[in-house]
């Protein structure tokens, strides 16, 4: 029989062993973590860096328009020609402006695939003083109110 001192021992000693292996294990992972810390931290500043950079190029470029009338007025000329549009292509149906839209059409029969006689066919279909909302009029007219209040 195996006295209880030396199963006592060899079990320290095991304990001792796996308590060595998780040290090393947290030891590598608190390193892992600095050096992610590390490389988040050096993002970091370099995007400030760049977005400090962008800042700098668009004073820049803001400082070279000035005051100069003829930039003032392309703007504005710019503004409202996008406001001008967005209005008739929205309102345009208010004043009688018919809107033709092509749809597709498959004519014709198949029976199992021996007799095949389909087609597609293009039908424009006349919608009458609709009003219209276009997908691209939200985001241009966006765009112009931002060109028109920025200095760019």
């Amino acid at each position: 029989m195996i006295p209880v001192e030396l199963i006592t021992m060899a079990g320290g000693a095991a304990m001792g062993g796996l308590f060595k292996f998780m040290d090393k294990a947290q030891e590598n992972k608190q390193k892992q973590n600095e050096m992610m810390m590390q490389m988040m931290k050096a993002k970091t500043e370099e995007a400030d860096a760049s977005s400090e950079r962008a800042t700098k190029a668009a004073d820049a470029a803001a400082a070279r328009v000035g005051s100069d009338p003829f930039a003032k007025m392309t703007r504005r000329i710019f503004v409202l020609s996008m406001i001008g549009l967005g209005a008739w292509a929205m309102m345009g149906g208010l004043f009688g402006l018919d809107i033709v839209v092509p749809i597709e059409k498959e004519t014709g029969f198949n029976f199992l695939g021996l007799i095949d006689t389909t087609g597609t066919t293009t039908e424009f279909v006349r919608l009458d003083n609709a009003i219209v909302h276009f997908e691209w009029l939200k985001t241009s007219i966006l765009a112009a109110g931002a060109f028109s209040l920025g200095t760019s």
